[in-house]
């Protein structure tokens, strides 16, 4: 009912963007069509269906819709763009939490990458791997097993395109042992604002290419990209730990995590070790913390590694073997990447799909999500969002959950990288924050569902002597509005580099939405 009451929706907003804009919807959509570019037409069943956000919550209405299948399409549509005067936004996957790659607000134009999906291994040349930008975690990790058993760093959601996910950042299960997928990265392939196509790398276009590397939309839709690939672990260790906690046994959790995952004297952690909190409602004032992540490794390393924290743990109580098959479970590469719970089913969130992930594959949820990258919290940091999540989160009838995932820290690869080397600039935190609370279906409670939720961040950074917080843009949030008070959160000290390349490379602010560089 959700999705039908979205469509017509979109519809409606469709006629009345065109009927808002005459001129130049039939502009860009005459431009387009002179210069034989592919489109779905405003109005029609193609254009509904493909402009309905990831994020339900935020439904806006592209002027025009371009669905390219070659380089020479992608640059007639940005001249297009240009000439009009309107701002484009590249299109991967489509699962932006902030509705950026459908335009973050009405009137852009969308290029979609979906057909830009092939994945090719060179072996010749160290298997590097040449990516289009639209193809899915799912289908690059079939392509490269099967082209010489190699793997990559990558989020476990099989249908994320690839575009977006690595040019913020790309975090998943394998990121603290192997790193982030954008430290994947060796070249790209774009369309910038003046309609050429450049390569960046190390050696060419390195200024576009370190701005690539954690801010990559707001430079150009890039088409294609290398990476260089390892060999796909052979041993994956999947884990599922349950608790259900009061305050005082989730106030002492967090102390056992971060001396785990944080103690830089003597770490515990090793580096094979992936691992993350996913919290959410319980019974009574009760709330449920799963212990979960992937070890890249045999079965007893694995045991040897999370003995400290789950002795810990066990001191703790709450342990609760009896609502899901717990512990660990030896599986191959890609069947780690699909195994999602204890019942040896594949699926994941993402509509139960496998691995292999069609081309016009969608996925809808309906929330307010925010994110915070931190390292070990102070004891009034850690009381402060406790207290919070104690005192409203029982209450809280929505579908809420916290993620709370060890990217960093002493043993990470992560932070190994130096510092400066991408305009990622979350390295030196040890936590990933993801903060979501959502909605089954209907309409989100915008007042309220925001105001549950923003104290979370306020509350922990007060505690924190007034600490600011990097936040993680593929978690876009777009109450923190635009431009710099934006850009400094996602981007911290390399905003500034990043707007005066921005400037040079997009002078009239081309590629756009309310929260990229320069707006």
């Amino acid at each position: 009912m959700a999705i039908f009451k979205s469509l017509l929706v979109a519809l409606t907003l469709s006629a009345h963007s065109v009927q808002a804009a005459p001129q130049k919807y039939t502009d860009v959509v005459n431009c387009l069509a002179s210069s034989n570019v592919p489109q779905d037409y405003p109005g029609s069943s193609d254009f509904t269906q493909d402009t309905i956000p990831f994020n339900l919550r935020l439904n806006f209405t592209p002027v025009a819709y371009a669905v390219p299948k070659t380089v020479p399409q992608v640059q007639a549509a940005v001249v297009c763009a240009s000439k009009v005067g309107v701002k484009v936004n590249p299109r991967s996957g489509g699962h932006s939490y902030a509705s950026h790659s459908i335009g973050g607000e009405d009137g852009h134009l969308v290029i979609d990458m979906k057909y830009f999906r092939d994945t090719k291994v060179d072996p010749s040349h160290n298997y590097i791997a040449t990516i289009g930008t639209g193809a899915r975690l799912g289908n690059v990790a079939l392509a490269l097993f099967n082209q010489g058993g190699r793997a990559m760093a990558h989020g476990i959601c099989p249908g994320v395109g690839i575009g977006g996910h690595v040019l913020h950042g790309g975090q998943g299960y394998g990121s603290h042992t192997y790193g982030l997928l954008l430290d994947f990265l060796v070249e790209a392939e774009l369309v910038i604002a003046n309609g050429s196509v450049i390569t960046a790398s190390e050696k060419q276009n390195s200024e576009v290419f370190w701005a690539l590397r954690g801010a990559g939309y707001s430079f150009g839709v890039v088409t294609n990209m290398k990476f260089r690939t390892i060999p796909a672990p052979a041993q994956n260790v999947l884990f599922y730990y349950p608790y259900s906690w009061n305050k005082t046994q989730a106030r002492a959790g967090w102390d056992a995590w971060q001396t785990y995952c944080g103690g830089y004297t003597t770490p515990q952690i090793p580096a094979e070790m992936n691992i993350r909190w996913v919290l959410g409602k319980d019974s009574g004032d009760n709330l449920s913390f799963l212990l979960e992540g992937a070890y890249h490794g045999s079965n007893d390393a694995f045991l040897t590694a999370i003995a400290p924290l789950l002795n810990a743990l066990s001191a703790i109580g709450g342990y609760q073997a009896s609502t899901r098959g717990v512990g660990p479970h030896q599986l191959g590469w890609l069947d780690a990447l699909l195994y999602a719970n204890s019942n040896g089913l594949y699926k994941d969130w993402d509509n139960g799909q496998t691995l292999d992930t069609p081309v016009n594959y969608t996925a809808h949820a309906i929330m307010f999500a925010k994110s915070l990258m931190t390292d070990n919290l102070t004891p009034a940091g850690t009381d402060a969002w406790i207290n919070r999540l104690y005192a409203t989160g029982p209450s809280n009838s929505r579908n809420w959950y916290f993620i709370i995932a060890a990217q960093g820290g002493p043993t990470s690869v992560v932070p190994k990288v130096p510092a400066g080397s991408t305009s990622y600039a979350h390295r030196d935190s040890i936590y990933e924050w993801q903060i979501v609370d959502a909605v089954a279906d209907g309409i989100y409670p915008n007042q309220e569902g925001i105001a549950w939720l923003n104290p979370f961040i306020t509350d922990i950074e007060n505690a924190e002597k007034n600490v600011t917080f990097g936040m993680y843009y593929n978690y876009a949030d777009p109450t923190l509005g635009g431009g710099k008070a934006a850009g400094e959160r996602y981007w911290l000290g390399n905003y500034e580099r990043l707007a005066k390349i921005k400037k040079k490379i997009d002078p009239g602010l081309l590629f756009a939405n309310p929260q990229t560089i320069g707006t």
